[in-house]
């Protein structure tokens, strides 16, 4: 008897090299996603301008990193520009930007966007996670699409959600500026399995079917371009609150986990996938903290030869795979 519908791992459309950098761009499962990456020392970039949710905005925050005049950056990072209170904040990403001083939120804007045209002209793949296709317009502005609304009043915005002609007919603009800038760069589209209840159970679910259908249409029409079905594994594979967070919305760490090893059968080879297992066992060796029972000297020998071994290891990793993660933040 089956209790579950399992997905199964279809062939790959494209074969991803853990040791070529990889970009992720969109909601907050992108971080979920990301952090697996770095975790098992993939040389992955998550969302480094903030979490986007919206294909609009993550959009955006693209076709502005391909820019190569810094004047024209400048005026758009300006032109995006809002003060809060005494907080200076930024249309085009979350509070990543958000500074006292105008100046400096700008600075770290443009910073931040030099930082993502590097990550995109070095990688060999770009993973985009759209959220919600539901989006928030400037009231005293036309067609001006805010990444995050700051907690500045409701009033100050229109709420409307994008259409599937809208969606893709930007997206086919922007997939061929990526091949254009980084003819190799393969484009995973995903939908997040993160449900926003704010919208009603209507509104969520209309909402994630604009991305799924946008989604299909772009991947049709673009090589390099391909689907992972996130949304899908959660809702219809795992179907059960035991793999969702407190809050019911999030997935588990459980369900992230279970998602991701559906990911590295998709896209990954079997070699890819020893090492990324080799990369996991050194990062947690690395960041092992043994509990000290006592200070003697022995006991401060032992610790240090442990952290000595894990460190040969990572460096040895990283002779044999020089492509991969070199500068890690332990724990």
């Amino acid at each position: 008897m089956k209790f579950r519908t399992e997905y199964k791992v279809g062939k790959r459309c494209s074969s991803l090299d853990v040791e070529r950098p990889v970009v992720l761009l969109g909601s907050c499962f992108t971080d979920s996603i990301g952090k697996k990456m770095r975790e098992s020392l993939w040389d992955a970039y998550p969302n480094t301008c903030g979490v986007l949710y919206n294909p609009a905005s993550i959009a955006n925050i693209l076709e502005l990193a391909m820019v190569c005049d810094d004047a024209d950056i400048d005026n758009s990072i300006a032109d995006a520009s809002a003060l809060n209170g005494n907080l200076w904040v930024s249309w085009l990403m979350d509070s990543h930007a958000d500074r006292f001083s105008r100046d400096e939120s700008r600075q770290i804007a443009h910073n931040l966007i030099d930082d993502l045209h590097r990550q995109l002209v070095d990688a060999r793949a770009l993973i985009i996670t759209f959220g919600t296709s539901w989006v928030y317009e400037l009231q005293d502005r036309d067609n001006y699409i805010v990444a995050n609304c700051h907690k500045f009043p409701a009033e100050t915005f229109k709420r409307r959600r994008l259409d599937i002609d809208e969606i893709v007919l930007r997206w086919n603009r922007v997939i061929d500026a990526l091949h254009g800038m980084n003819e190799k760069l393969n484009v995973i589209f995903t939908v997040s399995p993160v449900r926003h209840l704010k919208d009603g159970f209507e509104g969520n679910s209309r909402s994630k079917a604009t991305l799924l259908l946008a989604c299909e249409r772009i991947c049709q029409s673009n090589p390099l371009t391909s689907y992972f079905p996130s949304y899908e594994i959660l809702m219809d594979d795992l179907r059960d609150y035991r793999f969702y967070a407190d809050d019911l919305v999030h997935p588990s760490d459980e369900g992230v986990e279970y998602i991701w090893g559906k990911f590295r059968e998709t896209y990954l080879s079997p070699e890819s996938c020893r090492i990324l297992d080799e990369g996991l066992r050194i990062t947690k060796a690395l960041n092992h903290r043994p509990l000290l029972h006592d200070h003697s000297e022995e006991a401060l020998r032992q610790i240090s030869s442990m952290k000595e071994k894990a460190m040969k290891r990572y460096r040895d990793f990283i002779s044999c795979h020089p492509g991969m993660l070199s500068t890690l933040t332990f724990q």
